[in-house]
């Protein structure tokens, strides 16, 4: 046991002292990686996730969530077999993409709203990729074709409720009785003090700042296998000198299993890939978020939470949405361009963010006109 610590240790210090080496080879397309990383995070990720996450925060403080349960609860308990403050980070993690449902699960937690096995299955199907992610950077960015994007997103949602309803299905077999939580009657507070909105942005920037950290690393990550040929490698290793799609997919699907953009990129530039197999490819990943954003998510979660469910119900949701797509595009012709090299930046983007600002506004407005209907009768 001592000799098997020891040899562990050992492979460690120099899988790092080697990482460390191909840092050092190439530094110029370190640091360019690390760049498009950086703009990446404040392009994109701080601007679309900051107002939600502050959102978010501040519903949790004034009580809304309680108003949220009940309106959600008689849908999301024979669904998922889970209390209605659940639909809150499932909602928001379909639109607001990774890591929105396991940062919003994991404040759930926290304030006792959420049993420790409720908060552990919800995990494993509220964390998705987005629209602004599927639609804009995927269908649109990589293959020039918004209306592909649409077609996975579709598929993905409906993976992600799939998987909800079998770890519902599961936890009702085994006759998981609901533990009590802390759920107190707290009233709607419309008043909202600027100590706790100084807390909600202090809060949010810390959890971005998190974030922005894993995506900047796994890209200085990426780019320093890709440099070294370990991905071009494993894939060859794992194609055993089988034609060039196996060896291009087998690159691809490694790559995306760390880093889920650069894999999808992969997969969009290869001209080695069937089309077919590409955007099954892609969907699986899209579920499967990859190992970056599962160290997202492990950061943000406390913890006593366990997160073997999520990345099983990660992997079954990677399954599933390969599963819808291939049905919906059997067949059928893919709607699918030539390829283009610069996601995040086609009008389609914009669309999507507007209709997803709008839907959260009209959201917030119901909810608080409800309350103030239910005051007044």
């Amino acid at each position: 046991m001592i000799k098997f610590k020891a040899a562990r240790s050992y492979l460690t210090a120099a899988i790092l002292l080697g990482l460390f080496t191909l840092l050092l080879i190439d530094p110029e397309s370190v640091l360019a990686s690390g760049k498009k990383a950086v703009n990446l995070c404040l392009d994109i990720i701080i601007p679309s996730l900051l107002p939600f996450f502050v959102i978010s925060r501040l519903i949790l403080k004034t009580g809304a969530i309680h108003v949220i349960s009940r309106l959600f609860g008689p849908v999301i308990r024979p669904l998922f077999n889970l209390p209605g403050q659940a639909a809150f980070p499932l909602v928001t993690g379909w639109f607001s993409g990774y890591p929105s449902g396991a940062k919003y699960t994991a404040d759930l937690y926290e304030n006792g709203l959420l049993t420790k096995k409720e908060a552990q299955r919800l995990l494993a199907f509220c964390n998705n990729s987005g629209p602004l992610f599927i639609v804009g950077a995927v269908g649109t960015g990589f293959f020039n074709s918004p209306r592909l994007g649409v077609i996975l997103l579709v598929c993905h949602l409906l993976a992600s409720i799939s998987v909800g309803i079998v770890y519902g299905l599961i936890s009702r077999l085994k006759g998981t009785d609901r533990e009590k939580t802390k759920v107190a009657k707290v009233e709607l507070k419309v008043n909202i003090n600027v100590h706790m909105l100084t807390d909600a942005i202090l809060d949010s920037m810390k959890v971005l700042l998190q974030i922005s950290g894993t995506i900047i690393f796994f890209a200085v990550l990426i780019q320093t296998l890709e440099t070294a040929g370990i991905f071009t490698a494993v894939g060859s290793m794992l194609a055993s000198g089988q034609p060039d799609v196996l060896t291009e997919g087998s690159k691809a699907f490694v790559a995306g299993s760390l880093e889920i953009t650069y894999g999808l990129y992969l997969l969009s530039t290869s001209a080695g890939i069937p089309l077919f197999l590409k955007v099954l490819l892609a969907a699986f990943l899209c579920g499967f978020g990859g190992f970056s954003v599962h160290t997202q998510v492990t950061g943000l979660c406390p913890g006593d939470l366990k997160l073997k469910e999520y990345f099983w119900g990660k992997l079954v949701h990677g399954v599933f949405a390969m599963g819808y797509t291939g049905l919906f595009l059997m067949n059928r012709t893919i709607p699918v361009m030539t390829n283009h090299s610069a996601p995040y930046e086609e009008a389609f983007v914009k669309v999507i963010m507007a209709v997803y600002i709008v839907f959260l506004i009209v959201c917030i407005i119901g909810l608080i006109g409800k309350r103030w209907n239910r005051k007044r009768a």
